[in-house]
């Protein structure tokens, strides 16, 4: 697992050209797909000068790796699911699945290399832990025993890195999504 060193955002303007990097980096690979990849594409299209890129990314993956991490910064606390279940009538279980989803890159390419890069970065353990916990922090897990949440885990996370993996374009569907839930409900209600 290689280690990717990174000057973080302090001001409000960096952060500003942080994201316009990342939200760049996401529409070249959409755009142009993986070949057309570079680090000289994409601070031309965020509108900053590579210099300025390689500030805050020495590399193509350490920007991947960074598309994910922002990414799952947005998931949803227990109160935050709770409180918006029943505000839109729907399951805390669902929510955590549809924002769980709703992390990935809307670009099938754009999901596939940012989750090779986080695993290139992370491994697959770091990742599992990483998945593990912010699932036990939405809730979704509560009164689980270890090996329950081991295998709701993996059982949801493995389907859909599958589906990423594999170019599923009907990832972020809602027949995606209930296909999840009945597997999730499945398993808790046996």
């Amino acid at each position: 697992m290689m280690s990717i060193q990174r000057r973080m955002p302090v001001q409000s303007r960096a952060k500003a050209t942080c994201d316009a990097i990342l939200t760049a980096a996401a529409r070249v690979l959409e755009d142009h797909g993986d070949a057309a990849f570079t680090t000289n594409r994409v601070a031309d299209r965020a509108g900053v000068s590579i210099g300025s890129l390689y500030q805050y990314y020495p590399n193509k993956e350490s920007i991947l790796v960074a598309l994910a991490e922002r990414a799952e910064r947005d998931l949803p606390s227990r109160e935050t699911l709770n409180q918006a279940s029943r505000m839109e009538q729907v399951s805390p279980l669902r929510l955590g699945i549809r924002n769980y989803i709703g992390l990935l890159p809307d670009s099938p390419i754009a999901r596939s290399h940012a989750l090779e890069a986080v695993v290139s970065h992370r491994g697959v353990e770091g990742v599992a832990r990483e998945t593990d916990q912010r699932f036990e922090d939405s809730g979704l897990f509560g009164g689980l025993s270890a090996n329950e949440r081991f295998v709701l885990s993996r059982a949801i996370t493995g389907v859909v890195q599958a589906a990423v993996r594999e170019g599923h374009r009907d990832l972020k569907s809602r027949s995606f999504e209930d296909a999840l839930v009945a597997l999730a409900r499945g398993f808790l209600q046996r």
